[in-house]
């Protein structure tokens, strides 16, 4: 019997060593651009309930609550390292006062291709939005929007990028005259569609960028995810006084967003990067956020950053930012 309870003693101990490191890697995370770290590591809120709640059936059952103590605490450790990064990423990074008036609106909104005009007019009316970027929406439904908020005295320019796929609808740009003026947008290489424009007029207006890089979906898209999302995050860091937003398919513990240079996310700059945006159908805290906003933090200061609530059909929730100018 003592043989058998020191293999016991042993197995526990490999476990609790396995579960341990694992879960405290990915609150690292080490090896967040390989599959399935990538797909895991996106539900950090999801991994530390499922540590809390193995901690609480260790703890119930009798039998394992001293034999099982080594596992117990492995999975303590992990929930609480799941638990420490969501709180860190609750906190803003700059103290939240009021901007002043020249400051630009930013509403992000992967719309499935399902949401139609009417709807998004409303949404960019009432969030005040100056800058819309619309991940897998239709030139027609983009141009079908900005005419309902010309009508509403809200007008819009409207530039579009066609992805390289016929079932998922490119990427369109809404931007007010306010902001600037945008006459022509070129074309990113990504695989789902995304365009970076530049403005004749005023001096001083930001460079856009609408992104859509592909998803970590399965083992063989990983390399072509790595590249688009390295390519997005370059994008705001070697454009000075950039804005770039979309359905960039990557949190922040991914490898293309965990080097921004003198880029900031704006949820993580507001202590909002804990609040997910996809799936829309579930709680934010348990949501992947892989919607952004990232600007230069040289050129803007970020005042708010909302996670809206689910909009139409879409699996994605809106995302809205407010930038203030340096």
């Amino acid at each position: 019997m003592r043989s058998g309870g020191g293999a016991l003693r042993v197995v526990v101990w490999v476990l609790a060593a396995v579960v341990g490191g694992a879960l405290v890697a990915l609150a690292v995370p080490v090896a967040s651009g390989v599959y399935p770290v990538a797909q895991v590591v996106s539900f950090r809120a999801v991994l530390g309930v499922g540590a809390a709640v193995a901690v609480t059936l260790l703890v119930a059952v009798p039998w394992s609550r001293r034999r099982l103590l080594p596992l117990t605490l492995a999975f303590a450790l992990g929930a609480a390292a799941q638990a420490a990064v969501l709180v860190v990423r609750s906190y803003p990074q700059e103290a939240a006062t009021p901007g002043p008036r020249d400051e630009v609106v930013v509403l992000s909104f992967n719309t499935l291709d399902t949401v139609g005009a009417e709807v998004l007019a409303d949404l960019v009316l009432e969030q005040g939005a100056d800058v819309v970027v619309l991940p897998e929406t239709s030139a027609h439904v983009a141009r079908s929007t900005a005419e309902r908020l010309g009508a509403a005295g809200r007008p819009m320019q409207v530039l579009s990028a066609d992805g390289n796929t016929s079932f998922i609808a490119g990427t369109a740009l809404l931007v007010s005259p306010d902001v600037g003026t945008y006459p022509v947008a070129q074309p990113l290489p990504t695989r789902l569609g995304s365009l970076r424009t530049e403005p004749v007029e005023p001096l001083g207006s930001p460079v856009l960028v609408a992104a859509h890089p592909v998803a970590p979906g399965n083992r063989i898209s990983m390399p072509t995810w790595r590249t688009e999302t390295r390519l997005i995050a370059d994008e705001c860091s070697t454009t000075p006084g950039a804005i770039v937003a979309g359905d960039l398919n990557a949190t922040l513990d991914h490898p293309g967003l965990q080097d921004l240079g003198p880029c900031v996310d704006a949820a993580r700059a507001a202590g909002a990067a804990s609040s997910g945006t996809w799936p829309a159908d579930v709680p934010t805290v348990f949501a992947a956020p892989i919607d952004h906003v990232l600007v230069d933090a040289r050129a803007w200061r970020v005042t708010g950053f909302e996670v809206l609530p689910p909009t139409g059909a879409s699996d994605h929730r809106p995302i809205v930012a407010t930038l203030a100018r340096r």
